[in-house]
Order: C-alpha cells, then sequence, then structure tokens
C-alpha cells in the first residue's frame, strides 16, 4: 500500500497527533524557562551549564511547532507497513520492565559504582533486553559510551559526574 493510497487518519487521531505536538511545545517552553535559571558557575573556557538545555529545549521547540503546522496544513503521518515491522505483535513487557528498571538502576550505580559504570550496566542491560546478540560487546560499546560521556561532561562542560571505584578513578570529573 503506498502513501498516497492509505487511509487518511480520523479526526480523533489528528487531534491526538495535535495534542502531543502541543505537549512538546509545552515541555519545550518549560526547559528552556528552566535553563535560564542555571547558575552558571564556570570560566570562560568552559561551555556554560545552560548551552545543552537551551539546545535540546530549542530543538523540541522546532519538532513540536512543525508537527502542530504539519498536522494543521493535513500532512499526517501513516501506519509503518515495513516488513520489519510486526503490526499483529504486542508490546513485549518483559523488555520493557527490563529497560525501565536499568534505567531506575542508575539511581543506585552512580553513587556506588560511578557514573562510567552505571552507564554501562544501564546500557549493557538495556541492549540485551533488546535482543543484542553479544553480551560482551553490549558491555563495552556501554562503557565506551560511559567513559565518553564522563570526558565530555567534565573536560568540554566543566561538570562533574561522579567516577567513584577502582576501574573509573583515572577519569576526570571536572
Amino acid at each position: 500500500m503506498t502513501a498516497s493510497s492509505a487511509a487518511a487518519p480520523s479526526r480523533g487521531q489528528r487531534i491526538e497527533a495535535m495534542i502531543v505536538a502541543v505537549v512538546i511545545i509545552a515541555i519545550a517552553i518549560g526547559a528552556l524557562v528552566l535553563a535560564s535559571t542555571i547558575r552558571e558557575t564556570g570560566s570562560a573556557l568552559t561551555l556554560s551549564p545552560r548551552v545543552v538545555p537551551y539546545v535540546v529545549g530549542g530543538l523540541l521547540l522546532v519538532s513540536g511547532v512543525a508537527v502542530l503546522v504539519g498536522q494543521l496544513r493535513g500532512r499526517y503521518g501513516h501506519p509503518e507497513e515495513g516488513e520489519d515491522v510486526d503490526l499483529a505483535g504486542g508490546t513485549s513487557w518483559v523488555t520493557t520492565v527490563v529497560i525501565a528498571a536499568a534505567f531506575v538502576s542508575l539511581v543506585v550505580t552512580i553513587p556506588w559504582l560511578g557514573w562510567p559504570l552505571g552507564v554501562t550496566l544501564t546500557f549493557a542491560a538495556s541492549a540485551i533486553a533488546l535482543g543484542a546478540r553479544r553480551w560482551w560487546a553490549a558491555v563495552l560499546v556501554g562503557f565506551g559510551l560511559g567513559v565518553v560521556s564522563q570526558l565530555v561532561f567534565g573536560t568540554l562542560l566543566g561538570l562533574s559526574l561522579p567516577a567513584t571505584g577502582a576501574l573509573t578513578s583515572w577519569i576526570p570529573v571536572g
């Protein structure tokens, strides 16, 4: 079925899409307003802690407005019909719970293991839950992401992420 022959979404679906766009716009405005309240305590050699929230808020705002304008102009998305999508399949609640638990585990793992190892565990658990074939590769990629994000936040932004423990004490913390 081509995009032109697909049925247009119902009025209720269009309203739902507009509500989602308005919520995204509201979140973006909230992020931008809250970002302006962040105290700047850095040197001229580092980026301000406001930079990332401003970029994310700005991108959210542009995305939300684009979706809302598209909906108002009648540009509606169509359901995915790709060969890699099983439309009859339901939600895998086990996978959903494992990924949610992996993200919630950051609250516990960061104070005990530090940022890099917390990210390692979160990424590896999420990747394995989503079907990663080689668990050790998921662990290595997760550790790489944890170390790189620690270095970026610690050195470029001057922010401190906890890098405790013998394995990660060599990473600069800001």
